[in-house]
């Protein structure tokens, strides 16, 4: 039997509605008897799934490798989320991905978006290492969009002030200049206060490092191997 991908919008619906669980099941104050019944019928729907687990190697850009992977030809959409389907921040097909959507426009990202309890660090607030995450595919994922990106060398996140859960946090990255193979990208995270007043929440600049082809070429020749033989 020959491998596929699974139907994209049949996939994009479970997904959907496991992230609606996951959102109920951070706020929720049910009671155990309730709490019980979710895990069996939750414990229940994986045992039907395991059986269709692919064993990797896994990307965002696509389940199963064909041979024509990242790194050996340019972005086909300006679509991050279609670009990354199974990104943990943008992607679709990912359960814990929020997911964010980020907007090119005139070679920046922009996008807006409001952060549900799953993703809680400080009271009222969104967890540092979300947004540090959060930056790495705001910046990084632009640099691929735009055919100069690869992979993360540095992260340098500063949190100027809370990020509040439930409120719409507008982002925004944009190409600050490229050195040889490295690009320098920043991104910026803001709210508005209830005052009207707009309040950055935190910056971020990111070092990415354009690797030669035979890079990406190795590494997904290894991770082929390993699920070949895992």
């Amino acid at each position: 039997m020959t491998e596929s991908e699974p139907d994209f919008d049949a996939l994009e619906g479970a997904a959907s509605s496991v992230r609606r669980l996951i959102t109920h099941l951070r706020r929720t104050k049910a009671d155990a008897e309730l709490l019980r019944r979710v895990a069996k019928q939750a414990n229940d729907l994986a045992d039907e799934l395991a059986p269709f687990d692919h064993e990797g190697p896994f990307m965002q850009r696509k389940l199963l490798l064909d041979g024509n992977e990242d790194g050996r030809r340019s972005p086909d959409t300006d679509d991050a989320s279609e670009y990354f389907p199974y990104s943990p921040i943008v992607g679709p097909l990912n359960p814990i991905a929020p997911p964010i959507r980020f907007e090119l426009k005139d070679r920046e990202f922009h996008a807006a978006h409001v952060f549900d309890p799953q993703y809680n660090g400080p009271p009222t607030a969104v967890h540092g290492g979300v947004i540090a995450l959060v930056f790495d595919e705001l910046l990084g994922s632009l640099g691929a969009l735009l055919d100069i990106g690869g992979f993360t060398g540095t992260l340098n996140v500063v949190y100027r002030s809370l990020t509040p859960l439930h409120q719409p946090i507008r982002m925004r990255s944009w190409v600050d200049r490229e050195e040889g193979v490295k690009v320098f990208i920043k991104g910026t995270m803001h709210t508005t206060d209830p005052s009207g007043e707009e309040r950055l929440c935190a910056e971020a600049e990111g070092i990415f490092i354009r690797p030669k082809v035979s890079v990406f070429d190795d590494a997904l020749g290894k991770g082929k191997a390993e699920g070949e033989t895992g």
